[in-house]
């Protein structure tokens, strides 16, 4: 079991190792939430995600594979319109684990960083693959 005070050195941990870590609890403080219809929805932020990986693994990439756009019918004030809706497959990958892809979705409505939203999603999501726990643990 690793001991998160006293972690080996990256280059000395086996594989076993880095998925443990990876799939620890966060601490609650890392851990926000947001009202999405009307509810409220825990989730960490892309920097506790990506901490939790130089942490764990030291080398990993994440690599965008596609950025598309397109039109999809999504309910606002209880009616039905079209809205663009920004879609990101990425790849993550963790030497010695493998290659994970990631997709994540963001509306392209009020804000220019539907790209970048959807990019984070898909790299939690990928990291996910990993063990991650993306509701806290």
């Amino acid at each position: 079991m690793i001991d998160r005070e006293n972690l080996p050195k990256i280059s000395d941990r086996s594989a076993e190792d880095i998925l443990e870590f990876l799939g620890k609890p966060f601490r609650p403080e890392l851990i926000k939430s947001r009202r999405i219809g009307g509810r409220d929805v825990c989730y960490l932020p892309i920097a506790a995600v990506t901490e939790r990986l130089n942490k764990a693994a030291g080398n990993w990439t994440w690599r965008v594979v596609s950025v598309t756009t397109e039109s999809m019918p999504l309910t606002r004030k209880g009616e039905t319109v079209d809205v663009p809706v920004v879609t990101v497959i990425g790849s993550l990958e963790i030497p010695g684990l493998g290659v994970r892809e990631g997709v994540g979705t963001h509306p392209c409505e009020g804000t220019e960083d539907a790209a970048k939203s959807a990019a984070s999603d898909a790299l939690k999501r990928a990291a996910s693959l990993f063990g991650v726990p993306l509701d806290g643990g």
